[in-house]
């Protein structure tokens, strides 16, 4: 029997999701007569594993539990968790020095793609567009002067390290940005305010399938709110339209600018990214490598219109790297 860990939670302001997002991936795991399967709770007061109804302790550092005496560290790791430590590289160095593989991408990439500056900078040399940024940090003295020599208003504020949307806000007058600023840095170190781009926002996942990249049905996102924020991620405040309605222009460069990004970094799993179309010239905004993953978050509802099986997609991600 293989000993499977499906592991979510995290020290971020995506707890909550992650845990939604772990039990949907348990329980389409955990009938599998060929598997052990471990749901493992990874917060900043506890690290456990739940096995038929029963706690044991999480040794993090050796990812390893003890159950009746016996040490068992998983073959392989679902990673669920969005965020820190999950999504950030910190787990996937863990497991690497563990020689445990997991579903995510590895350390060097996740931590690329979670610093959202460096990753626009990374994606910027492949001459993909996206939006002007600037990045301040919480040492700083906030310039707002210097700020608006390169970016206009309306802006975007948004953590550099940081997912669901939490901590992000429009400003639509200069006299707003600083105590935006103060919110974002709520959620991290980093802050990023780059300019706002008018536009069509659309979400495209990217599933790895029998070792064949598939790019899944592009949904497009109309929010109640100004932005597609945490309540219209999570709280149904926006519109997810699958196949959304794209032009065939934009659909056509969304699909090159996604096969130029896979095929320079080691991107691996289930990945989503976001995009802004303006003028049918899609414009990036971000790479998330551990999507929100519940019945109603969008890949799944992608994999779905794609006419694939999410339970068979699920499978396939553990069987892939055993």
């Amino acid at each position: 029997m293989k000993n499977i860990a499906v592991v979510f939670g995290g020290y971020s302001s995506e707890y909550e999701v992650s845990v939604k997002s772990g039990k949907f991936i348990y329980d389409n795991l955990k009938d599998n007569s060929d598997w052990n399967v471990y749901e493992v709770c990874i917060s900043k007061n506890k690290k456990t594993v739940k096995f038929k109804e029963r706690i044991f302790n999480l040794d993090y550092e050796n990812f390893s539990f003890n159950i009746n005496n016996e040490i068992i560290k998983p073959d392989a790791v679902f990673n669920i968790i969005h965020g820190d430590p999950g999504e950030n590289g910190v787990l996937a160095k863990i497991l690497e020095r563990n020689n445990i593989p997991q579903t995510g991408c590895n350390n060097y990439v996740s931590q690329l793609t979670f610093n959202k500056k460096k990753y626009i900078e990374f994606v910027e040399k492949l001459n993909i567009p996206c939006s002007k940024q600037v990045l301040i940090k919480k040492k700083d003295n906030i310039n707002i002067s210097k700020i608006l020599e390169t970016i206009i208003i309306p802006c975007i504020v948004k953590p550099n390290n940081g997912g669901s949307s939490i901590g992000v806000s429009k400003v639509n007058y200069v006299d707003e940005l600083e105590n935006k600023i103060k919110i974002a840095f709520k959620e991290g170190d980093e802050v990023i305010i780059e300019n706002f781009l008018d536009g069509q926002e659309v979400s495209v996942g990217v599933i790895n399938r029998n070792d064949k990249r598939i790019i899944l049905p592009i949904t497009e996102i109309i929010s109640e709110n100004e932005l597609f924020d945490y309540n219209a991620k999570y709280l149904g405040e926006s519109q997810e339209i699958t196949p959304g309605n794209i032009s065939d222009q934009a659909k056509e460069l969304i699909h090159e600018y996604i096969n130029t990004i896979y095929d320079n970094i080691e991107l691996d799993g289930i990945t989503r990214s976001e995009f802004i179309i303006v003028n049918q010239i899609p414009y990036i905004l971000e790479t998330n490598t551990i999507p929100g993953f519940t019945k109603q978050s969008i890949v799944p509802q992608q994999i779905k219109e794609q006419g694939l099986s999410i339970k068979e997609i699920i499978i396939n991600q553990i069987n892939s790297i055993l």
